[in-house]
């Protein structure tokens, strides 16, 4: 039986180069997203309030820089503020070594937050110029499969350093989780520049300048997509202080859920998602995955009460059901936000859906360590039925622009 294209390899060596850049930039993704906050209350000294607090505010101040800077991958070529950006993010994962109060923390996580605004903005732009003619989705699904796998490469690394749990141990995660930006940005540095999609002459120069910010179907389907993203947190945030807190399971469940979590995406991301052709397609999974996220999130409120082997069952069923989950929202969601984009301005684009995401991670630990924590098993549920019914409105959303785009002129 012949492979199928998107479980290969890409052929182009440009896209070989992306993909590499990629992998390498989310083994550090994953290093942070699992072991950051720790670091900055076991080893910067933080309390877990300022941590929050710092992060949310950062991420506040800086999130919105991803549509400028998108804009900008489109009118100047994606390669050169893709590296510019990681290049920012270096400096601000160095600058975590130096954080020991609030403020420092504020004015590092702005700085990142610009950086990881601009540099998810403008890769978007990029990936829209080195996709082939028709195998956009093909090589969307084969860098979401590389993300899952540099994410649990990452959290495996993070695990080995909170089991040591020691200045050095959170010293050298930084460091590695900086040099990976640099690597990453060495790596697109050998890609030939690429021409920018706005210029002189293109339709879309010749029109008002901020072509996202006026697409009010894209804007009702980055807001709904954004709430839909809440289930990422729920994962990170919510899981871990509810084992620890409400169920009899072994706190190391807390670490191995999301490991276990990162591996079953990566390794279901093809697979999963291999129906997605198309905007149809793709939002049928959107859809889909809310259900699973009810499903999930009822067996995660379950595990609270039973003994411990019954809890543990119960979290890694839960688990495996979530990444389904997790995994044909995710591909939906991605693959609709460059099929309902004008490709001239798929940065900006990419920057716009990038900014209601942004807001929602920055708000999204209040949001679900209240309804799941707070609220108990009815907060668990409740978040379960607002994230599918965002969802179900992505689909509803993107069934109508296709309408639409067929309708004889």
């Amino acid at each position: 039986m012949p492979m199928r294209d998107d479980l290969r390899i890409p052929q182009d060596p440009r896209q070989r180069l992306m993909a590499l850049s990629t992998l390498i930039n989310t083994v550090g993704m994953g290093l942070f997203l699992s072991a950051g906050t720790i670091f900055l209350i076991r080893s910067a000294g933080l309390s877990p309030a300022a941590a929050g607090i710092g992060l949310t505010v950062g991420s506040l101040i800086g999130f919105g820089a991803g549509v400028f800077v998108g804009d900008q991958a489109d009118r100047r070529g994606g390669r050169e503020v893709v590296i510019a950006s990681m290049l920012v993010e270096a400096v601000a994962s160095v600058g975590l070594l130096f954080v020991h109060d609030i403020w420092t923390l504020i004015l590092v996580a702005t700085v990142a937050s610009v950086g990881r605004a601009g540099s998810g903005s403008a890769r978007g732009a990029l990936i829209g110029v080195l996709a082939e003619p028709g195998k956009g989705a093909a090589l969307r699904t084969y860098l979401r499969a590389v993300t899952n796998v540099g994410l649990a490469v990452g959290m495996l690394g993070a695990a080995a350093v909170l089991a040591i749990d020691n200045r050095p141990a959170y010293v050298t995660m930084v460091l590695t989780d900086a040099a990976t930006f640099l690597i990453a940005a060495a790596v697109l540095a050998r890609l030939p520049h690429l021409p920018p999609t706005r210029t002189a002459g293109t339709p879309a120069a010749d029109e008002r300048r901020w072509l996202a910010l006026r697409d009010r179907h894209y804007l009702a389907f980055t807001a709904a997509s954004s709430v839909a993203s809440l289930q990422y947190w729920v994962l990170v945030q919510a899981l871990p202080v509810w084992i620890v807190l409400h169920t009899a399971a072994p706190r190391s469940m807390a670490a191995l859920v999301l490991f276990v979590a990162a591996v079953t995406v990566a390794i279901t991301q093809i697979p999963a998602t291999r129906s997605i052709d198309g905007p149809r397609t793709a939002a049928r999974l959107l859809a889909r995955s809310g259900p699973l996220f009810l499903v999930a999130w009822v067996l995660m409120a379950a595990a609270s009460g039973p003994s411990a082997w019954a809890a543990v069952a119960l979290l890694l069923v839960a688990v495996l059901v979530h990444s389904l989950a997790e995994v044909w929202q995710a591909a939906g969601t991605f693959e609709l936000s460059f099929a309902l984009a004008r490709p001239e301005a798929h940065g900006q684009y990419q920057g716009v859906i990038g900014l209601g995401h942004g807001f929602v991670e920055a708000v999204a630990p209040v949001i679900v360590i209240t309804l799941c924590i707070d609220g108990g098993k009815a907060g668990w549920v409740a978040l379960a039925l607002i994230v599918t019914v965002a969802g179900y409105l992505c689909a509803f959303i993107s069934n109508r622009i296709e309408a639409q785009r067929v309708l004889p002129a």
